[in-house]
């Protein structure tokens, strides 16, 4: 423990030679203090504490939950990535009638369907190639297994899906051009919603076109009788192709073509006046999740994820980051327990980003790093400077925002700075053993994102650690 008894010997060097056991866990000073603030009598600990860098696994993610106040959105397509792999992304949804029940395409049967197209609103938002992508290839399936609204459904699940009658052809897609253009528009509907048209098969025409023919009485007498007869609908990449795209859609919205549906174009016979029917995602009726498969193998991420139980104790010098599901930064600080008792003003993690060397560096980082705490069993948990009541605030004060800065060469580096002060607080006061904090992307869109950054033992851009305290009177 030479390298400990050192770190209290810096700590302590001078006139700080007294350990305060009444140190008040909550005296925390706001973040932006400077070090060695005379005003308040800080000091400065200098990065020598023993930081473990790792990169851990997420296999899962919860992708059907509804956050209140937020738009339901999922992702669609392929991105391979040099790094990272292969990342494939499909959707799940269900969908109802526009009417309660009793639906029908005219009054009676003198009606011819000319053509169906499943419709998914556009986020406003892509990650990967954006500026030049490959065309994205996907094809639409119905499901097999009825999905529930409450039921949780996670990222690596697979259900039941019909995949020996595709409801649709393969269909070849520029994600960006038909996304950049304006969208084609059902007649007399004015919205000026982005959305994606994937044309539905003939097939399904007839067996939709039959079903109301000669079961309406039945299959559409509800909406629990309809999601019987139609039980889901899947969207799938293909996925062994080599794209560089994914693409974000919103399932809830409030207007045709601002939510995800399937509409019918038909005409009435003796009328060419083309109609349509819409059957539509509800948010509180109808289920979804988004499939998301991520394939590292082959790619240096792959190398990084297996040593975390290669070697659990030993620092890499590179980790890497993506929204969940997926890679996630794992640092451990397992000696801060034998730090005296004194007051934590401030403790800063410092991540910074290193190039790789391959065109996907052009992909974008995450906007914003959250620091998970990880406890003794493996269970993560919401650590103590986010426990408050005003999460606005603590949002803030932890910080983890993508800051562009320049480093010790004036070169421009993306980094990221988290404050965690409570939670190396609760450890000094004895209340963990060590700080262990898993760092993730962002939820809101998820697979989307990925970092590459120093870890501990990286030479020029290594994960730091800044302490502040206050010295005693």
């Amino acid at each position: 423990m030479k390298k400990n008894s050192l770190l209290i010997a810096t700590l302590f060097a001078g006139s700080i030679a007294l350990m305060f056991s009444s140190c008040r866990e909550d005296a925390i000073v706001k973040a932006s203090i400077a070090p060695g603030n005379n005003v308040l009598n800080t000091d400065t600990l200098g990065d020598t504490v023993t930081v473990i860098t790792k990169t851990g696994f997420i296999e899962k993610l919860n992708t059907s939950e509804k956050q209140s106040g937020l738009r339901v959105i999922h992702g669609l397509g392929t991105v391979v990535d040099p790094y990272f792999g292969r990342t494939n992304a499909g959707i799940a949804f269900q969908v109802i009638p526009a009417v309660t029940s009793g639906f029908s395409f005219t009054g009676g049967n003198a009606y011819t369907i000319d053509s169906a197209v499943l419709i998914l609103p556009y986020a406003g938002f892509s990650w990967g190639n954006y500026g030049d992508p490959e065309e994205q290839k996907l094809r639409v399936y119905e499901l097999t297994e009825q999905l529930s609204i409450d039921q949780e459904y996670y990222s690596n699940q697979v259900v039941g899906i019909n995949r020996s009658n595709p409801i649709s052809d393969l269909q070849s897609i520029d994600f960006k051009a038909k996304l950049d253009s304006e969208p084609i528009l059902g007649t007399g509907d004015t919205t000026d919603s982005k959305h994606l048209r994937i044309p539905l098969n003939q097939a399904f025409i007839d067996k939709f076109d039959n079903e109301v023919r000669n079961n309406k009485d039945v299959s559409f007498a509800s909406e629990s009788a309809f999601l019987n007869f139609l039980k889901g609908i899947y969207i799938e990449p293909d996925t062994n192709q080599n794209t560089d795209l994914l693409s974000y859609f919103y399932l809830d919205g409030n207007s045709n073509y601002n939510r995800a549906a399937i509409a019918f174009y038909y005409r009435e016979d003796g009328d060419n006046t083309t109609k349509t029917a819409f059957f539509n995602y509800v948010r509180d009726k109808t289920a979804n999740y988004n499939w998301i498969g991520r394939n590292y193998t082959g790619r240096p991420a792959q190398d990084l994820i297996n040593n975390y139980n290669n070697t659990i104790n030993k620092s890499d010098d590179t980790i890497v980051l993506q929204n969940e599901p997926g890679a996630v930064l794992d640092i451990r600080m397992p000696y801060l327990s034998n730090l005296p008792q004194v007051t934590i003003v401030k403790a800063e993690i410092v991540i910074t980003q290193v190039k790789t060397g391959n065109n996907a560096d052009t992909m974008l980082t995450p906007n914003r790093i959250t620091p998970r705490g990880v406890d003794e069993n493996g269970e993560e948990y919401t650590i103590a400077d986010y426990d408050v009541s005003n999460v606005s605030a603590a949002i803030d004060f932890v910080d983890g925002n993508k800051l562009s800065e320049k480093d010790q060469f004036n070169n421009d580096i993306i980094r990221y700075r988290i404050n965690v002060p409570k939670e190396v607080q609760k450890i000094i006061n004895g209340e963990r053993k060590e700080l262990h904090l898993r760092i993730k992307g962002a939820k809101g869109y998820p697979a989307a994102y990925r970092l590459v950054a120093g870890g501990r033992t990286h030479s020029n851009y290594k994960v730091q650690l800044n302490i502040v305290y206050s010295k005693p009177d």
